[in-house]
């Protein structure tokens, strides 16, 4: 492990609990006390294991320390898995320099907080050496259960697509929780309610638009468009008249009212993608 920030330690805990040996390097080597005592240079902790995982505060500081003493030997029929975030330039700058030193790169993005590496419901996403994923396939699902490899370019797409998503939804819930305290709701019963009541609802909301999506059939048999437009207006007067403020909401009125004007309205809501896919930005149409 390079790397003992929040994230970094917690990684190093979870290969601990699994009985793991772990090589640790910070470069504040205090932070590696209340795990094992730790290797003072990061040749050396490069040397004992086949395997090194990198969390490191950015991009320039992984060039530091591979820039280190020692470091370019120590590479050598070395897995490098980089979970620092960085950009997709970035990290082909990395592979192609560990890859010249004769080591093979990972990259990798985990979907999840801290407190949730090593669980078994987390996901991993993993672009880069497809030979050594799969090598150290098993190592990897220790940090997250579900470790998955795509070929560099989805791979940042997709993570890309999908925090806009997940970060999309958790605004939404603040939103909510926001608004609720204008209708004179508990301000601590009503997050937890929240989740509860919608938990099942959304799941199966999703469910249902993926197979839509995947089948591309969009009847309108269950939840037409142009019903949740209705009720997403009656929805945005109610929060209006306890002067809520709402902007995702507002946004999401704006999509319904749109797809029934493109003549989805007689179509099942997951259709809104068809929205989404054919609507120009709104600079492009400002500009027409």
């Amino acid at each position: 492990m390079v790397g003992l920030g929040a994230m970094g330690t917690i990684m190093a805990q979870a290969f601990l609990k699994q009985g793991k040996r772990v090589a640790l390097y910070n470069r504040s080597p205090g932070k590696a006390t209340a795990l094992v005592a730790a290797y003072d240079s990061v040749e050396a902790a490069l040397d004992a294991s086949p395997v090194a995982v990198f969390v490191l505060l950015d991009h320039q500081a992984t060039l530091e320390v591979l820039g280190m003493a020692g470091v370019a030997r120590a590479l050598a029929k070395r897995t490098i898995v980089d979970y620092t975030t960085s950009a997709e330039e970035e990290s082909r700058e990395l592979q192609a320099l560990i890859s010249q030193a004769g080591g093979h790169y990972l990259k990798g993005m985990i979907v999840a907080y801290p407190r949730n590496v090593g669980h078994r419901e987390s996901h991993c996403i993993h672009t880069g050496n497809r030979e050594a994923f799969e090598q150290h396939r098993a190592l990897l699902e220790v940090l997250a259960g579900h470790a998955s490899f795509l070929p560099w370019e989805e791979a940042f797409a997709f993570a890309t697509v999908l925090h806009a998503h997940a970060f999309a939804a958790m605004v939404t819930f603040f939103e909510a929780v926001a608004a609720s305290a204008r209708f004179g709701l508990c301000s601590t019963a009503t997050p937890r309610r929240l989740l509860d009541t919608s938990r099942f609802f959304i799941a199966d909301a999703l469910e249902e638009a993926v197979r839509r999506l995947e089948t591309g059939d969009f009847a309108g048999d269950q939840a037409r468009f142009d019903v949740h437009a209705g009720a997403f207006a009656y929805i945005a007067q109610s929060l209006q008249a306890q002067g809520a403020w709402t902007p995702v909401f507002d946004a999401v009125c704006q999509v319904a009212q749109r797809g029934v004007l493109m003549g989805y309205g007689d179509q099942d809501i997951a259709a809104a993608t068809q929205v989404f896919a054919t609507s120009a930005p709104l600079q492009e149409q400002s500009s027409n």
